[in-house]
């Protein structure tokens, strides 16, 4: 059993206590350091995910512990520990019992009616940290380093870990913050190191927008010898996000030891990032960031860059659309975010290149996960060449060029020699059956049963597409949950768009999903007309 707060000597007279005194006190006080309370383990058969345990009202008394103070309970059998959160009740729990769920009775390796040891926990340091950065203050690496740690070990509550990411939302991150933080995230995870000679390669985008870059990126990169083990994310503002996307095809959810192993024999992999413990504190921040749609930019960068290096990345492009409806609104904030993800990525050893590119104009016309993935499916299939495959080859020209793969200006029509030869097309099926996928044409994703098609009341060429409320229409239609809602555009900015012929369609897995999805479209026309 593991005991803080008190000194080797207290511990063992303690221990020796516990062990050999069957007849001993229901409670122990320990020379006024940790009072102790032998308890009985309830353990509810529901996994919780969240490390909260629930005391009768009357223990908590005893123990001096208030509803969201801490405790540490521990099983004097293995020795197993946790730090948890409290709830209090009147009834649920009788005295002397402690309940707690199934997931949190697994780490202390406790069955239902076992001994518990429960003492109260001090409020970590980490909380006093929140505090300044909620006051604006600069925190130290020192600082950012415990709260990391403490989130990982989850000493802190939802309510205090939210606080944190409010108080960066709030008053952002200085570039030492941002550097701080992500060695932070990076050291708290696991880490994927590759055999052999080849160089690492990946790619990101900050996002905000549709299209699915990675998909064609990826296999192209993979066919020209270079390892990319994209580790991607679920969207949190858009339709859909890569992981999305790719789980139409194929699953997302491998392990740490499948994704090196397809990478070391395909070249290349497209996987969910949270699945895996590559900096897993910043997946608990993403879910916390996920229902109000925050992304702060220091956190953004922190979060992009430690899985990057958690991956084993040493050379990288990202891509930085700009537009009033992007994340980033403009070119002189695009190039700050830039140097910023440059100099992190020196202090990481990764060679970055950033790209700002077009936020204003949707990246093909495609919004909702199966949608985009059979956009890009059929962009591979050399059905489509627009925008999205234009992007896409520049991604993927920047990283052959960055590598040392092509020379200086030949990276671009390289990867397009990659794309029109079929040889994406042939990598990217090979890496959807190693990832144990069966979807390998375009012609294989269908959308929702149910469709509308919106109309263009008046002819005249397409001035604006408006990205955010093509979005909000395919959230509204089911998207990303139901993989294949969305909407299709029939034509992009620039285009010319004819009275009563298709603008685009919304697609629902049942008609309540449509009905609202329409209702929104009709009052919010995603299409201005000049």
């Amino acid at each position: 059993m593991h005991i803080t707060n008190c000194s080797k000597n207290v511990q063992k007279q303690m221990q020796f206590a516990i062990n050999n005194n069957p007849k001993s006190p229901k409670k122990l006080l320990v020379f006024m350091k940790k009072y102790i309370v032998k308890m009985q383990a309830r353990v509810f058969d529901v996994e919780a995910k969240k490390m909260v345990c629930i005391l009768n009202e009357a223990d908590a008394k005893e123990l001096g512990v208030f509803a969201l103070d801490r405790i540490h309970v521990s099983n004097p059998k293995t020795k197993n520990f946790i730090h948890s959160v409290v709830d209090l009740t009147d009834s649920f729990v009788k005295k002397r019992q402690i309940g707690m769920f199934k997931d949190i009775a697994q780490l202390l390796n406790i069955k239902n009616g076992s001994e518990a040891l429960v003492s109260a926990e001090s409020q970590p340091k980490s909380i006093s940290y929140i505090r300044d950065k909620l006051d604006g203050k600069t925190l130290s690496k020192e600082q950012l380093m415990e709260i990391v740690s403490d989130m990982k070990s989850n000493k802190l509550s939802d309510v205090e870990a939210t606080a944190f990411v409010t108080a960066v939302y709030i008053n952002g991150f200085d570039l030492s913050e941002t550097i701080a933080m992500t060695k932070a995230l990076v050291k708290g995870g696991k880490k994927i190191s590759f055999n052999g000679s080849k160089k690492v390669v990946d790619k990101h985008s900050i996002g905000g927008t549709n299209g699915r870059t990675t998909l064609i990126v990826v296999p192209i990169i993979a066919a020209n010898g270079l390892f990319i083990p994209k580790t991607s994310s679920r969207t949190i503002t858009s339709a859909a996000g890569t992981a999305d996307a790719m789980e139409t095809l194929a699953p997302v959810n491998l392990s740490i030891e499948k994704i090196k192993s397809i990478t070391e024999k395909i070249g290349g992999v497209i996987v969910w990032g949270g699945a895996v413990d590559l900096a897993p504190v910043d997946d608990k921040i993403i879910k916390i960031e996920h229902p109000l749609s925050l992304d702060p930019q220091g956190q953004v960068i922190a979060s992009v860059m430690a899985k990057k290096s958690s991956a084993g990345a040493k050379f990288l492009a990202i891509d930085l659309p700009i537009g009033f409806e992007a994340k980033i609104k403009d070119k002189k904030h695009g190039k700050e975010i830039s140097k910023k993800f440059i100099a992190v990525g020196e202090e990481l050893g990764i060679k970055v290149k950033t790209m700002l590119s077009d936020g204003e104009t949707p990246s093909g016309k495609a919004f909702g996960p199966a949608l985009e993935a059979k956009y890009a499916l059929e962009t591979l299939e050399g059905k489509i060449f627009d925008n999205l495959a234009e992007k896409s080859l520049q991604i993927a020209g920047a990283l052959l060029e960055l590598s040392g793969k092509e020379a200086l200006g030949h990276g671009v029509a390289a990867a397009k020699k990659t794309l029109e030869s079929g040889a994406a097309l042939h990598k990217m099926k090979e890496i959807i059956r190693a990832q144990g996928g069966k979807v390998f044409s375009s012609e294989q994703l269908k959308p929702a049963e149910f469709k509308k098609t919106v109309f263009s009341k008046k002819s005249g060429k397409i001035k604006k597409i408006h990205i955010k409320k093509c979005i909000e229409i395919a959230r509204l239609a089911g998207a990303p949950a139901d993989k294949k809602a969305g909407v299709l555009l029939s034509k992009n900015t620039g285009e010319f768009a004819e009275k009563n012929r298709p603008l685009f369609e919304i697609f629902a897995e049942n008609r309540e999903k449509l009905a609202l999805a329409l209702s929104y479209a009709r009052k919010n026309n995603p299409v201005e007309i000049e």
